[in-house]
């Protein structure tokens, strides 16, 4: 997702109330009437659905310097997600009030507030898509693809690293585990992708990306 404006950054700053929690913590639960809006200041986080069974979906992760927990701070309704400390972090949290109004004072922080839910309304759509009309093979080509892009030095060879484990990447596409790692060894043979401890490496992202495009067609991101 894209960095946070300077402007908006320092007005948010202002009204911050810093504090730290453990690997593990629900920071924000689905359904809870709480509307702060937050800011990644140190670790990574879930952002997680459950089901009423306890079946756990994962839509993305959250790093340094992103933003949560503004929609219903905007709408005042109850949270439509959980935000799960992967790590230990730290995190600013704002007030709904301060947060519009800083929103609303500045255009630039206006436009970007509304490219951003652009982005995750484009997103969700992908995500939908993927889930309906795909296999899961597919869906993890696709869930890797999109981890190549957001990944700092994009390019034919990529890095991502912390790793997510096999457990969550299933979470990510709606399957389980053993159907992430057989997939894995697929592409491990073919030469795509490499792993080591919690590093996975894309050997081969233009590859990837032909396996994307032979499933969904050509509307992909370029990664060379």
């Amino acid at each position: 997702m894209q960095a946070l404006p300077a402007r908006l950054r320092e007005t948010l700053w202002e009204n911050a109330t810093v504090f730290r929690s453990n690997a593990g913590r629900a920071l924000v639960s689905q359904g809870a009437t709480s509307t702060n809006v937050y800011v990644v200041l140190v670790g990574r986080l879930h952002v997680m659905l459950f089901s009423a069974a306890g079946r756990e979906i994962i839509l993305r992760d959250l790093a340094e310097g992103e933003l949560f927990g503004e929609l219903s701070a905007i709408d005042g309704q109850p949270r439509s997600t959980t935000i799960v400390a992967l790590s230990d972090c730290t995190v600013a949290s704002v007030g709904a009030a301060a947060f519009r109004s800083a929103v609303s004072e500045d255009p630039e922080a206006a436009q970007w507030l509304a490219r951003r839910l652009s982005l995750q309304i484009r997103d969700l759509t992908d995500r939908l898509f993927e889930r309906s009309a795909l296999r899961v093979r597919s869906r993890l080509h696709c869930e890797l693809l999109r981890r190549c892009v957001a990944a700092p030095a994009p390019g034919a060879r990529v890095l991502i690293e912390p790793s997510p484990t096999h457990a969550e990447l299933a979470s990510c596409i709606g399957t389980h585990r053993e159907a992430v790692t057989r997939e894995f060894t697929y592409l491990a043979e073919r030469g795509i992708v490499r792993q080591e401890r919690r590093k996975i490496i894309i050997e081969d992202s233009s590859a990837l990306a032909a396996l994307v495009r032979a499933a969904v067609g050509d509307a992909l991101i370029d990664v060379d």
